[in-house]
């Protein structure tokens, strides 16, 4: 092997070497990214689930409000009004 021979391949070596470090360093990177990105997801799950909970309770308390005045009263003074639902006729 000529001396230019050698140096290109070793030049190339060196090249794959360092490619493949940053490779490396980017896959850790993405592999952070995916770890927050689930978090993250965790917790509009977690808030989801949280404001379903809440709607189911709300509807509720205003079914009982129909029939209880304290709950009705303490509905009124959050800002929320209750009107019974009258059934409509069926065709």
């Amino acid at each position: 092997m000529k001396v230019t021979q050698i140096y290109i391949t070793t030049a190339l070596g060196v090249i794959c070497l360092v490619l493949s470090i940053a490779t490396q360093q980017i896959n850790r990177g993405n592999q952070a990214l995916q770890a927050r990105a689930q978090a993250q997801q965790a917790e509009i799950t977690k808030g989801n689930q949280v404001n379903q909970v809440g709607l189911k309770l709300l509807n509720e308390m205003a079914r009982l409000s129909l029939q209880n005045e304290k709950i009705k009263t303490v509905l009124e003074e959050n800002n929320f009004s209750v009107q019974p639902i009258e059934p409509t006729p069926a065709p």
